[in-house]
């Protein structure tokens, strides 16, 4: 044999044995994680990692002190974890968030897996019982099946953060070790938690911000509207898959995503890959997961998971996420996890826009004040701080000025319990408005104090606080307070003409052009004419009373989708003058005075009060006000008011 032949040998021979044990790693892995593979002999070894009892009695549980680090296993690979239960005792009503659940592989000083326990199988704001091939909370207990491989080491630690003793943390770690060595294209398993405790206008919330070479799988979130309501499910997701500008992924809402519709309006529910773990219509709550089993993400360089709270990010909420994914290492180090207290499930929520307490100035008083960070105790506190007042006895008091606009506010005190402080008596104009305990064992939100209908004195509101007493437990009689929610008694315009409905034709160029038609409502006027509207079909002016709640229902029209209508009252002023309307509307809608048009806004929204403000250029006598109101689907309607503190403005259909 010539030695070009040797050697050509030599080198089919050594690919083949490559080829050969490449094929028996990647059949191994396959051999352990396929349930098409159940008929197949093994050549891993399955062992697990327990708190079993060491001395053969029946304490087969860890105890966590406060503050300390259980490490629940540090394993030699290669291997692969396949299952991850566990099941906890503890004291702490929030262990869910404020035990801390990390992963290390091969040795790494920063972990892959940075969560709170609770949101890693599910959800943080309860123990709900669900369960799906991947995670899970089954009965009491809690688990994984997300493969998680290993080259050279595993090691899983919790830490107890809820300054209190964890009793019992008990847990089973399975996995397989395994006779060969991983695969070059075998990635690593990842998990971080995020939060962001209020949202806003100025940009989506980010699920993960990951680099480097891998694959997204999958994720759970658990959201909160400020308002009550599930508005922030308009929120589309928009996936950016290594550092593209225009996302390749570009949802249609957020339950959507979750491969569910309308707000899930069917209630709870849990399929292999998306669920809906916990839906709270009283709080506003929603917890969901997905997994994207058959379609994982793949990235090269980076990947940014987006997705909107509300359209075009117009609703606050409280937004936090598990993100799962395999990549490479090393991985984009994770941001420092939240303080403990800052991870917790809001107890009491303040609406957006609340006077924060520690803007305010305490006037007629001597004591002193303090702004206080409040992020130990809680993320509860509107903008993480209170005003403090440290009063010495039962008598002492303080004024606080709520600045205003409005003639008249109903009034949300949101105010802190803690050790130290004491009963407090809410004065207005000298006549006891509202009254609160303010002991409690541990520092925590108080609540919501309601103060109906009090009257605006020149440009502010006051209140006095009065130290009333306190509980024999207390070791003080400090005051906190953390926001005030000054709702205005909004008075509506009181009747309008009404017609419709009118077409609003669908174009897959300009959208919906309706609210930019120009009807013949908007082009003359004479309330005895009938004109052709929706298949056709005649309709005409009708005379409307707005009802107590200020909502004029759009529904009674057929159709009520995919059309506009019009809304026509008169009002009357002594003098020419410039006030604000406030209008909201479902969906869009322009503003018509006196035959021009001075405001169009197009959106997709329901109708609240005062969404939008429009400068009202009354001229003296009357002027003729016309809304045009345009929807897509769902609900239709509208709110509308003018603030007129002196109450100098006149309404009047019948006006000649």
């Amino acid at each position: 044999m010539s030695r070009t032949a040797s050697i050509l040998r030599s080198a089919v021979i050594l690919a083949a044995l490559v080829l050969f044990a490449r094929a028996a790693v990647a059949q191994s892995l396959d051999n352990i994680l396929s349930p098409s593979r159940l008929p197949y002999l093994k050549s891993s070894r399955l062992i697990q990692i327990s708190s079993y009892d060491r001395t053969g009695g029946n304490a087969d549980f860890v105890p966590i002190p406060p503050g300390g680090t259980a490490r629940l296993a540090d394993i030699q690979g290669p291997g692969v974890i396949v299952q991850f239960w566990v099941t906890i005792g503890a004291k702490d009503p929030y262990f869910l968030r404020r035990i801390l659940l990390r992963m290390y592989w091969d040795g790494e000083d920063n972990p892959s897996v940075e969560t709170p326990i609770g949101d890693f199988f599910g959800t943080g704001f309860q123990y709900k019982h669900f369960v799906t091939p991947f995670i899970g909370m089954s009965s009491g207990g809690y688990y994984s099946y997300f493969p998680m491989p290993f080259r050279k080491s595993a090691r899983v630690e919790v830490v107890n953060q809820t300054g209190q003793s964890v009793n019992s943390f008990y847990y089973h770690i399975d996995y397989q070790k395994l006779e060969t060595p991983l695969e070059s294209d075998v990635a690593y398993f990842h998990s971080q938690w995020r939060r962001e405790i209020r949202t806003t206008e100025k940009s989506n919330y980010v699920v993960l911000d990951a680099e480097g070479e891998g694959h997204f799988v999958g994720l759970n979130m658990s959201m909160q509207g400020y308002d009550g309501g599930l508005q922030y499910l308009e929120g589309d997701e928009m996936v950016y898959v290594d550092g593209e500008t225009q996302p390749s992924l570009y949802g249609t809402g957020t339950e959507d995503y979750f491969t569910s519709g309308w707000y899930f309006n069917k209630g709870e529910f849990a399929a292999p890959y998306h669920g809906v773990i916990l839906k709270d219509d009283s709080l506003g709550r929603i917890a969901a997961y997905r997994f994207h089993a058959q379609d994982a993400i793949p990235f090269k360089k980076s990947l940014r998971f987006t997705i909107e709270h509300g359209h075009a990010n117009a609703e606050a909420a409280d937004y936090s996420s598990t993100a799962y994914w395999y990549q490479t290492e090393p991985h984009r180090k994770f941001e420092n996890a939240l303080a403990p207290g800052l991870r917790i499930p809001l107890r009491v929520v303040v609406p957006n826009g609340a006077v924060e307490a520690e803007s305010l100035k305490p006037v007629e008083g001597n004591l002193a004040p303090t702004i206080e960070g409040m992020s130990d105790f809680g993320a509860d506190w509107s903008n993480g701080k209170q005003l403090r007042i440290s009063g010495r006895k039962e008598g002492d008091s303080f004024k606080l000025n709520l600045p205003g606009l409005e003639a008249r506010y109903d009034i949300s005190v949101y105010f802190t319990k803690g050790p130290s402080y004491g009963d407090v008596t809410i004065l207005y104009d000298g006549r006891k408005v509202g009254a609160y305990k303010g002991f409690s064992a541990i520092v925590e939100p108080g609540g919501r104090i309601a103060i109906p209908d009090l009257k605006l004195t020149k440009t502010s509101v006051p209140l006095e606080f009065v130290v009333s007493g306190k509980d024999v437990r207390s070791t003080g009689c400090d005051v906190g307070l953390d926001a005030f929610v000054m709702e205005p008694r909004r008075t509506y315009i009181p009747e309008w003409y009404l017609i419709g409905p009118f077409p609003n034709p669908r174009n897959p160029e300009q959208g919906k052009p309706g609210l930019d038609i120009p009807y013949p409502p908007e082009k003359e006027f004479d309330l005895t004419k009938s004109y052709e509207g929706v298949n056709r079909k005649p309709v005409r002016w009708e005379a409307r009373i707005t009802p107590a709640g200020g909502a004029m229902d759009l529904t009674k029209f057929e159709p009520f989708e995919h059309v506009v209508a019009y809304a026509l009252t008169f009002v009357h002023s002594p003098k020419a003058q410039t006030v604000p309307l406030f209008i909201g509307t479902d969906d869009g809608g322009k503003v018509f005075l006196n035959d021009k048009e001075i405001f169009r806004h197009f959106i997709l929204r329901g109708a609240l009060p005062d969404q939008d403000t429009v400068a009202l250029e009354l001229r003296e006598g009357w002027n003729k006000l016309l809304l045009k109101i345009e929807n897509n689907i769902g609900g239709f309607g509208f709110f509308a008011r003018i603030r007129d503190n002196n109450e100098s403005l006149l309404f009047d259909l019948r006006r000649k």
